[in-house]
């Protein structure tokens, strides 16, 4: 999968999250798998940034509709999947 695909998805989250600091940063890309890394190093305020589950709700649903073949998406988020 190219990455050109996911890339306005991650642009439209990005919008979203950006408002509390966050950042999304795509980690690899294939034809039914996407994973994503959610970076909360310059957020002020972690809590007040989308929680876990609505934001893979939100990047299923987008990238359903830009890559259909897209069967499995992984986000790392740093506040309930520590390193």
């Amino acid at each position: 999968m190219s990455s050109l695909l996911v890339a306005p998805v991650l642009e439209e989250l990005n919008g979203i999250v950006a408002a509390d600091g966050a950042v999304l940063r795509l980690v690899t890309a294939t034809t039914e798998k996407v994973e994503l890394e959610l970076d909360l190093t310059s957020s002020s305020c972690p809590e007040c940034v989308v929680p876990k589950e609505l934001l893979l709700g939100i990047l299923t649903d987008r990238l359903a509709l830009a890559a259909p073949d897209v069967t499995s998406v992984d986000l790392h988020d740093p506040r309930v999947d520590p390193a």
